[in-house]
């Protein structure tokens, strides 16, 4: 059953092509601006981020947190949108991960409560469209880069991420902890849409303390190594072919 209040679809919204990235940090908009030629273009005010939209590609960010991804996830599935790739940051939480590191999920774990509103049962994982998860691994393997590949953990709560928490999530096999992917993924299987994502690791939480890593070299080049990426795999006819 439809909700009563639904995205906005007349003669004035954007009919967006097929294919786009949602890009979670502001910072890291303008670099993608750029890798997909589309810093020419005006954006549009959608909600508190900004949308660009090109013949071939659109762009659309920044946003923090499950319900304002979903906002955003479901307007632009109304506008056209049919494949999305999500660049954004993470916190470690396996010793395996470091501050800089890519990451490409396969699976979030839920711990945000937008997902619930969406899945006809309870559940406690959400997955990524398996061949878009390939293709951005493909990109990234081209670009000779390394990478982990598994799960993470999404959280409403960025001040709540406890201790038990942490090891909770370790124990379940996490990667990495985010804020946003659990929720898009579930809503993008509602919304019959694939998406998937790539992360870098931005601070580390694996030993229970907190130890940011903004400002570290590999972090800020790996989120330029991650652009090129995205740049490469938009560069492609058509991503998947399921739809």
């Amino acid at each position: 059953m439809k909700g009563i209040v639904q995205p906005v679809v007349t003669a004035r919204t954007p009919r967006l092509p097929s294919r786009g990235v949602l890009a979670a940090t502001r910072s890291d908009m303008q670099p993608l601006a750029a890798a997909l030629n589309l810093t020419d273009i005006h954006p549009k005010a959608l909600y508190m981020s900004q949308l660009y939209a090109a013949d071939e590609v659109f762009l659309a960010g920044p946003f923090m947190g499950a319900p304002s991804a979903v906002m955003i996830l479901e307007n632009l599935a109304a506008w056209g949108g049919r494949e999305f790739i999500f660049m954004g940051w993470c916190g470690a939480v396996s010793p395996q991960v470091h501050i800089g590191d890519i990451l490409v999920p396969a699976l979030a774990w839920i711990d945000e409560g937008t997902s619930p509103s969406y899945l006809p049962f309870p559940a406690d994982s959400s997955h990524p469209c398996l061949s878009l998860t390939d293709r951005i691994e493909q990109a990234i393997n081209a670009a000779s880069l390394p990478f982990h590949r598994g799960a993470v953990w999404t959280t409403d709560a960025i001040f709540r991420e406890t201790p038990e928490k942490v090891q909770y999530y370790q124990g379940k096999g996490a990667l990495a902890v985010e804020m946003e992917l659990s929720a898009l993924f579930t809503v993008a299987t509602y919304l019959d849409v694939n998406i998937a994502a790539a992360l870098v690791a931005s601070d580390d939480l694996s030993d229970l303390t907190w130890k940011p890593g903004f400002k570290e070299k590999s972090f800020i080049e790996n989120r330029k190594q991650v652009v090129r990426c995205i740049h490469t795999i938009m560069k492609d006819p058509l991503l998947t072919g399921e739809y």
